[in-house]
């Protein structure tokens, strides 16, 4: 593919509009193995965050059903929004931050895509089929009784995985123990479930299995982004074209580039390094060790494919920290010591107090006397039986009815207590009356609440 047209064409098609199959041969080196290193803890924590216990509790249990979500031993609920804004903001201000630093360091080192892709399902494409050019000849080949087996023999191997990486995610939102008794279960015992298990089974198997690279390349939004996220001081993989430049085969007088083509055959996504920087590369590295590999057998420098930044490469100038990445940082610092502090003054108990929806406003329970139903909203966020007591303070004349004072709250649950609040009318002014309730309970909260009576006029 020629340089002048290389930013309108994709690698994975042709000119014929059929799919270019990628086929990336493995080449050691530093960054392959410690990207294994990194794909190795980050399948080990989400295959088994499931079943691992923090204070008696799942990890990691996103239950939408009863709007609760546990984080290592802490509940949060549909209530704890602002610890939900300040993680989306965070995880925001981090996608700027890291990737005006780093680049998309996400992408090659971190995305599930990447991490399932790179080192699960093609290492297993490798083990059944062979080396990248086994493949290729395999899949080039008509469809004989060896070709039939190894793809039969792939893709059961691929269900399975699938099957499995579809139910730990389930696991997640659905719970541990709930899982493991419906898959003891008939699957009509539990239809929605037993769907929504295959058909997740069904997404990872075409993702991994047909899709693959074509999501970076076709649906990634990152990938889009990245345009307004990077500048010329953003960390890239590049190719020192100085250096390289003119490319000639070993032993003629020109750059370091022999242009053998390991920097393409190795990369996932089937691109050229060496036409700059492209939408399509996720910065794996990849290219980076086959290049050193062969400038190491050619005894000349490494490094003419690296990590560094455009300006870099042009002018040998590295300024990494620049205003936006200080401005980014100090949000990121204030939105995370803010949610430090909210986690540590978190509190697990909350009350507030309406009036009751009653076709009558109030009541004359005697002549004189009126009496308005309300109800108080309490919450148990803690894992024991919390006994809240309700106080009226204000007026001093009223009188409170409750039918249980103090009142059991179960743990990790919500009630509504409805109380009556009796009061003379004549304390009325222009048909209102402003009251103070006090609400205590055993963890140490105590909380007033106004709550304005009403009467006539």
């Amino acid at each position: 593919m020629s340089k002048q047209d290389y930013r309108e064409t994709l690698y994975t098609i042709n000119s014929k509009g059929d799919r270019n199959w990628v086929y990336p041969q493995i080449v050691p080196g530093f960054f392959r193995k410690s990207r294994n290193l990194v794909a190795f803890a980050l399948l080990l924590i989400y295959c088994s965050l499931p079943w691992i216990s923090v204070d008696g509790l799942q990890a990691v249990h996103l239950d939408i059903v009863h709007r609760r979500f546990t984080f290592f031993g802490n509940t949060f609920w549909a209530t704890d929004t602002k610890f939900l804004f300040l993680v989306l903001a965070s995880l925001g201000i981090s996608l700027f931050f890291f990737t005006s630093l780093f680049g998309r360091v996400w992408c090659g080192w971190a995305c599930p895509q990447t991490v399932f892709l790179e080192f699960l399902f093609r290492p297993i494409e490798r083990l059944i089929e062979g080396s990248h050019a086994a493949r290729q000849k395999l899949d080039r080949g008509p469809w004989n009784k060896n070709k039939i087996s190894r793809k039969i023999i792939k893709y059961l191997v691929y269900v399975a995985i699938s099957w499995f990486l579809a139910n730990t995610f389930l696991a997640y939102f659905i719970g541990r123990e709930p899982l493991l008794q419906m898959m003891t279960e008939a699957p009509s015992n539990n239809l929605s479930v037993f769907i929504a298990s295959i058909f997740m089974m069904g997404v990872v198997l075409f993702e991994f299995g047909w899709f693959r690279e074509q999501f970076c390349t076709v649906l990634c939004p990152y990938a889009r982004f990245q345009s307004v996220l990077l500048d010329e001081h953003s960390l890239i993989v590049g190719y020192n074209s100085k250096r390289g430049e003119p490319r000639g085969k070993a032993g003629q007088v020109t750059g370091d580039c022999i242009d053998c083509g390991m920097c393409v055959r190795v990369c996932p996504t089937g691109i050229d390094i060496r036409n700059g920087l492209q939408l399509e590369c996720i910065h794996c590295a990849s290219c980076i060790d086959a290049c050193n590999s062969v400038m190491a057998k050619l005894e000349r420098p490494l490094g003419l494919i690296k990590y560094a930044t455009e300006e870099s490469l042009k002018t040998d100038v590295v300024n990494f920290l620049r205003p936006r990445t200080y401005l980014y940082a100090c949000v990121l610092l204030l939105l995370g010591s803010t949610f430090l502090y909210q986690l540590t003054n978190r509190t697990f108990s909350e009350a507030s107090i309406f009036h009751a929806k009653t076709q009558e406003l109030y009541q004359q329970s005697s002549p004189g006397i009126l009496r308005n139903q309300l109800e108080v909203h309490l919450e148990n966020k803690t894992r024991e039986v919390l006994d809240f007591k309700i106080t009226l303070l204000e007026p001093k004349e009223a009188n409170l009815v409750v039918p249980i004072n103090p009142f059991p709250v179960p743990s990790e649950s919500f009630q509504n207590v409805p109380l009556f609040i009796s009061f003379p009318e004549k304390l009325l002014i222009k048909g209102k009356k402003n009251a103070l309730v006090e609400i205590t309970n055993t963890k140490g909260l105590k909380k007033r609440l106004e709550v304005t009576l009403l009467g006539p006029g």
